[in-house]
């Protein structure tokens, strides 16, 4: 019997316990909300075995179901980062104006998601190695 199937009040095959408070302040304990844990746990065991290759897939799901603004919002976001961290080595007062937008554009993309953190840094790093190469003029 699949879980949005009823058996006439009897739950067998899942499990019903639940987490968490009602508005009277009374506690219920369980899983019934997803919310396992443990070493043996679906949540557990798929951020053990996922690996590159599950990041990628998850990443390009995510792409695939944004829509065509959020991702172009997205990249005008790392390049302006990318800008800032350009900016930011070419002197003292440059990198003194650069400080606080790079700060803040990271503190939104560690808000955002640990992923979109990462291509931020990866941003900052290659702009920085780009500028230092004289690839990237101002």
């Amino acid at each position: 019997m699949s879980e949005l199937e009823t058996d006439g009040g009897t739950d067998t095959d899942t499990d019903t316990t639940t987490t968490g408070t009602d508005a009277e302040g009374t506690t219920s304990s369980g899983n019934s909300l997803g919310l396992e844990s443990g070493r043996n746990s679906k949540a557990g065991r798929d951020a053990r075995t996922g690996g590159v290759l599950e990041s990628t897939r998850v990443v390009g799901q995510e792409v695939r179901r944004s829509s065509a603004n959020a991702v172009a919002v997205d990249l005008l976001y790392v390049f302006t980062i990318g800008f800032f961290a350009s900016l930011a080595v070419r002197g003292f007062w440059p990198a003194l104006i650069a400080a606080f937008p790079i700060a803040v554009l990271l503190g939104f993309a560690w808000l955002s998601s640990r992923l979109f953190f990462l291509t931020n840094l990866l941003a900052i790093i290659a702009a920085i190695a780009a500028t230092r190469m004289g690839l990237l003029p101002l």
